[in-house]
């Protein structure tokens, strides 16, 4: 029971912070819809690509590798040799690969631009690289030794700062991409030495080879699977700039934004609390009860965070953004099922974590890749934007599928899989029902029919995947923990 109430107390915190860190593109939709045009947020669309690339390649980011190492180590200076370890030898990678992407920003403006007149801001966005490394390794710590509430704080600091340098290079200094592109950079540089500071004032520095060796081995697989990955789920938008257009690769961006806000509200927080407690569960002597819980749970709030973004997020767009933007929402839904069953794939993906089988990973994207990129091939010059949401969300569902035959093979987490069959024909459902029967209009009458459809809808995906489930034995005592809690 303390366990489950931890896990929400953390995850919510997680929830609040990580939102807050990345609130920048939502709370600015007005204003970048307004100063930028569809084919400037396509450019940053690219950009963001090229980044999570370089980082992929390049970066030797090993942050699934470090809750594990650490919590097999005994000794508090051998745990903080794990973290000051694997941020040593990221900070190489990463630096490196910023200078890779720097140095060769012309060449890679061409080729995925088609212009060179972009070179200035692959060269900005570089830093970026190093800057999310020194980032994300320190948040990864202070999850690590369960500090949510400094978290939290590191992550309202760099809201606001990004707030205030976006408002004061695009808006009253009118820079626009340029002003889009230093104010992102220098929020970054400032919260990650602020956060880098942090960490080493309570490790210090102790670099051991061993670690080093071990994460190392553990980790070369999860950076292929993790460019597999990227070019799952980002590479459409090289396809979209190629068989459509720039503009639709803006519209697309627009629309992912909303489509991943199931991952940033819900995900993210659970994951940030589940990455580090999970192979402690796995420890004892029945971890099934606590790994089917934590499914559910995450599996029905994805579900119900989806229904609620789908329902909405047409009144959101002609709300925050300019009329050229509103086309974008023809990709949400689509989007909205593609991360879900991302998200799900991940949690399915512990098996081969917790049995050093991260080689498996690899095999499973590269099925993936090769099935979705018969769909961008297919969809994209025929519907654009949509066609590579579209195929996104089929290309995610099959390899849901397919990880979990394989997981299941090598360490099942014994999760009955029809309710979540359920709660998608429940979302599917809800989607559909809200495009053909419902006017896409700004009144009430649209409102309070979207809101009704949400609420029932919801209910069903609560009643499709808690109805009978049983933790720790029977109904009862899982219905007493909710209670307690």
């Amino acid at each position: 029971m303390s366990q489950t109430a931890q896990m929400v107390k953390h995850s919510t915190i997680y929830a609040v912070g990580n939102i807050s860190r990345q609130l920048v593109g939502f709370l600015m939709l007005p204003i970048y819809t307004s100063y930028l045009t569809p084919a400037d947020y396509g450019v940053i669309g690219l950009l963001v690509f090229l980044v999570s690339l370089f980082e992929i390649i390049l970066g030797g980011h090993m942050f699934q590798a470090v809750p594990k190492f650490y919590h097999e180590e005994d000794s508090v200076h051998r745990k903080n040799a794990v973290v000051t370890t694997a941020f040593l030898v990221t900070s190489l990678f990463s630096g490196f690969a910023c200078l890779v992407m720097a140095s060769f920003s012309t060449p890679i403006s061409a080729g995925v631009f088609g212009d060179t007149q972009y070179s200035i801001y692959i060269v900005i966005f570089s830093f970026l690289i190093l800057t999310h490394a020194l980032e994300q390794y320190s948040l990864t710590y202070l999850r690590i030794i369960k500090r949510p509430w400094t978290f939290f704080n590191f992550s309202m600091a760099k809201l606001a700062l990004q707030l205030t340098l976006n408002i004061i290079t695009i808006v009253i200094l009118e820079w626009g991409l340029m002003g889009l592109a230093l104010s992102s950079l220098a929020s970054s540089v400032i919260i990650a030495l602020a956060l880098t500071i942090y960490t080493f004032c309570h490790t210090g520095f102790s670099v051991r080879k061993a670690i080093a060796v071990n994460i190392l081995k553990f980790s070369w697989p999860l950076w292929i699977s993790g460019l597999i990955g990227l070019y799952i789920g980002s590479s459409n938008r090289y396809f979209v700039r190629v068989f459509s257009s720039l503009d639709d690769v803006g519209l697309f961006e627009l629309a992912a934004k909303f489509g991943a806000i199931v991952g940033v509200l819900v995900w993210q927080p659970f994951s940030l609390y589940w990455q580090t407690e999970r192979f402690a569960i796995a420890k004892t002597d029945n971890p099934y009860p606590a790994y089917s819980l934590a499914f559910r749970m995450i599996t029905a709030m994805l579900f119900i965070s989806g229904i609620w973004v789908n329902a909405f997020s047409p009144v959101i767009i002609q709300l925050m953004s300019a009329p050229p933007f509103h086309p974008s929402v023809g990709a949400v839904p689509f989007l909205v099922l593609a991360g879900i069953f991302q998200c799900l794939t991940i949690f399915n993906n512990f098996s081969f974590m917790y049995k050093n089988r991260t080689l498996e990973l690899t095999k499973n994207s590269l099925f993936a890749a090769g099935v979705i990129t018969v769909f961008y091939l297919v969809l994209i010059p025929l519907y654009g934007f949509v066609g590579a949401s579209v195929a996104l969300a089929a290309g995610s569902i099959g390899h849901y599928a397919y990880a979990l035959y394989a997981a299941n093979k090598l360490y099942p987490l014994k999760i009955g899989q029809k309710p979540l069959f359920v709660a998608s024909v429940v979302l599917s459902s809800a989607a559909l029902i809200d495009y053909l029967m419902i006017a896409q209009e700004l009144s009430a009458s649209t409102l309070s029919s979207k809101l009704m459809i949400a609420i029932l809808c919801s209910a069903l995906v609560v009643l499709s995947l808690f109805e009978r489930v049983e933790i720790a034995g029977s109904k009862n005592h899982f219905l007493a923990i909710f209670r307690k809690d």
